[in-house]
């Protein structure tokens, strides 16, 4: 790879050893794995064979700090070894452009060189149309067969597509790795000829063959056309089921949040019953304030010295010093005039003046005896009342038991409202009702699409039933009339070969599917540790339906959903298990290349995946190849399986890691990528991290354990 994104100079040896058929690149995340894998897409399909796989209308081939306005020459190389007619042959494939970056993303590219040589002993000699002998060999309609995103590994298993997609990709692969493309068109053609040779026979055989023959083709061209009508519409049938299936689910997942106008009741309830807890509490809050203050709570706290006081204020009383109501007595006399003793108090008189000292004086003193003589009262009131020493802890004990039940019970209260906020927040009311439309939609739609298959078989049934018969007078008149030998037998032989190539193509779609499917099983279950017993575990079956979709079974015998029921580990099973046997059972010499293929995969479910996709064949079994680009935590736990199956060993790193994860500066003018022939469990200048200290010293710990 030449100057491929940040792939300036980089050159990968692949392990093409039948007993280590593994080659392990060791690459964090933006070192250059997925670019490794578009380059090699690049080089074998071009521009279009990108933009299949990514789905990607805009792709730029040269990495962004490549300087504005400089053409930068772009280059893959492959090199490799196929089986012709002749026996093994080795081949060069190199595709080159020339790309200019512009201002933004913008680049400007010129035409693609693809060049292929054949390599031999005298050097490299040229194969015309390399595009054509490629598109044989390994279609582009099967890179994601041999070339795997680990983003997109579940592809024929799940992931944003509908069921029909996903049948499409499914059969798709299995048409083209077992040939079934290939026989339908032979079927096809030999029909044709068949029909050619028919005409002429009975052309030979006079009018009335000829007009019988005739009439059988009309009928045959109906039923074809009844046929293509009945698969149309089965096929846009299970389109529209896999549309309702989908709204089911989404609106299932909104049901299952709640019912808008259960969920506004609740609320409302939640939010009445926190506001009266909250008035509770203010009301407990409340009553602990007036008990503080309480009289009760005084002679409960401070007994002894009120005690004590109250002995002080009976002292007084008993010398008469308290209670004094002399003021009032005095004034009385001075009022009438006349003193308790009778003598007269008029005005101006020494008596008189004397009362009113008295007077005077009493007032000055009564403030103090008043005060203290309704202290008196109220103490022995409050002694009285204090003859019930437990009622003040008892009450306190009960306030503070209600309050903090009262607190639990807002915080509970006020969790549940805001839970069914949350809920009605998550509920589109406008999204249920467009769901619940479609659906209705749908149902209509898809009794029409059946009513009008069923109308479309009945009428196939009645046309297929007037073709037989036509046919059988059709041979009778042919064997009555004289033809010629040569037609006849030319006839008679196209017929064969259309009948045993119909044959082969049916055992290829029955029985060799039938083997895929029985080795999808059996692998999926190897790498996720259950055997195939209906009774044991989530997963009791995988098949390949007779539409071509990939079926999981469960209890009772019931299908699984893979988008929500099968796990990302399982989906990744699914689809490697797929690949391998569908590769097993055609006998396909191929490289599969698998981007990140661990992740989501851990613990003993990895260690069985790896050795289920790196087992070396058998001496009965086709080889193959794969090339499995890891991170260092996908390697971790597996790397003794590497040890044993791993022919070839490359480390990718990219400057632009340095220095906050690369241990070494590299110097490098702008980012770019280099690879170094470090195994897993070897560092260099190159490829040196801070982590890998931790990453060895875990490992080391796992060993000891």
């Amino acid at each position: 790879m030449h100057n491929f994104k940040l792939l300036q100079d980089v050159r990968i040896d692949l392990s093409v050893d039948p007993q280590r058929p593994l080659t392990a690149i060791r690459a964090e995340n933006g070192s250059g794995k997925t670019s490794l894998l578009y380059a090699i897409l690049w080089g074998l399909y071009g521009i279009s064979g990108l933009r299949t796989v990514t789905g990607k209308q805009k792709i730029r081939l040269t990495s962004t700090a490549s300087p504005v306005g400089i053409p930068v020459l772009v280059e893959v190389s492959l090199e490799f070894e196929v089986e012709d007619d002749g026996g093994p042959a080795r081949y060069r494939l190199q595709r080159t452009v020339n790309e200019t970056p512009a201002e933004g993303d913008e680049v400007e590219r010129g035409n693609e060189t693809l060049r292929l040589s054949q390599l031999t002993d005298a050097g490299g000699e040229p194969v015309a149309l390399p595009d054509r002998w490629i598109a044989q060999r390994l279609p582009e309609r099967l890179a994601d067969v041999f070339f795997t995103n680990g983003d997109d590994v579940q592809r024929f298993i799940s992931g944003r597509q509908h069921v029909h997609e996903r049948q499409e990709k499914v059969h798709l692969a299995i048409e083209s790795l077992l040939g079934i493309g290939m026989l339908r068109q032979a079927v096809e053609d030999s029909d044709a000829v068949h029909q050619i040779y028919e005409k002429r026979a009975a052309k030979d055989a006079g009018s009335r063959v000829e007009a019988l023959a005739d009439q059988r083709d009309a009928l045959k061209k109906k039923v074809d056309e009844l046929n293509a009508k009945i698969e149309k519409i089965s096929s846009r049938q299970k389109n529209m089921e896999g549309a309702q299936a989908q709204a089911r689910r989404e609106l299932e997942a909104i049901k299952g949040i709640g019912d808008l106008e259960a969920l506004n009741l609740q609320i409302s309830d939640l939010e009445r019953d926190c506001a009266a807890l909250e008035s509770r509490k203010n009301e407990c809050l409340r009553e602990m304030s007036l008990l503080l203050r309480n009289e009760v709570t005084s002679w409960y706290l401070m007994s002894e010295p009120l005690s004590a006081g109250l002995g002080i204020l009976d002292e007084l009383a008993d010398k008469r010093i308290i209670p004094s109501h002399s003021i009032q007595v005095l004034h009385d006399c001075l009022g009438i005039g006349k003193c308790i003793c009778g003598e007269a108090l008029d005005r101006g008189t020494s008596r008189r003046n004397h009362v009113q000292s008295l007077l005077d004086e009493q007032r000055e003193r009564s403030e103090v005896s008043e005060y203290l003589s309704e202290a008196r009262y109220r103490a022995r009131a409050l002694r009285d009342m204090g003859d019930q020493p437990d009622r003040f802890p008892e009450r306190r004990d009960e306030l503070l038991q209600e309050y903090a039940t009262v607190t639990q019970e807002i915080e509970r209260k006020g969790g549940l409202l805001n839970a069914a906020k949350e809920r009605r927040g998550r509920i589109d009311d406008e999204k249920v009702r467009r769901l619940q439309g479609d659906l209705t939609d749908l149902e209509e739609k898809i009794k029409d699409a059946i009513y009008e298959h069923g109308n479309l078989s009945n009428q196939l049934d009645t046309m297929q039933q007037d073709l037989a018969v036509k046919q059988r007078a059709l041979e009778k008149a042919q064997r009555d009339a004289q033809i010629s030998a040569d037609i006849a037998t030319k006839r008679d032989v196209a017929n064969d070969l259309k009948t045993l190539v119909n044959a082969v193509r049916h055992r290829l779609e029955g029985e060799y599917v039938d083997r895929v499917s029985a080795r999808l099983q059996e692998m999926f279950h190897e790498i996720i540790g259950m055997d195939n017993s209906a009774t044991q575990g989530v997963y009791t079956g995988v098949t390949i339906t007779k539409s071509f979709d990939i079926k999981v079974k469960s209890q009772g015998d019931t299908s699984l959903d893979p988008d929500y029921e099968v796990n990302g580990a399982s989906q990744r099973a699914l689809t490697l298990s797929f690949v391998w046997s569908l590769m097993e059972v055609a006998g396909v010499v191929a490289p599969r290349f698998i981007d990140t293929p661990l992740g989501m995969v851990s613990g003993d479910t990895k260690r069985r995946m790896v050795e289920a996709i790196t087992r070396p064949p058998g001496p009965s079994e086709t080889p193959f190849q794969v090339v499995l680009l890891l991170t260092r935590s996908e390697i971790a736990g597996v790397e003794d399986l590497l040890d044993k199956r791993a022919g070839r060993f490359a480390t990718l790193s990219c400057s632009h890691h340095y220095p906050q994860d690369l241990s070494n500066n590299w110097f490098a003018d702008s980012p770019v990528s280099r690879v170094c022939a470090c195994t897993h469990r070897e560092m260099c200048d190159v490829c040196a991290r801070h982590s890998d200290g931790e990453y060895l010293q875990y490992r080391e710990q796992g060993a000891s354990q």
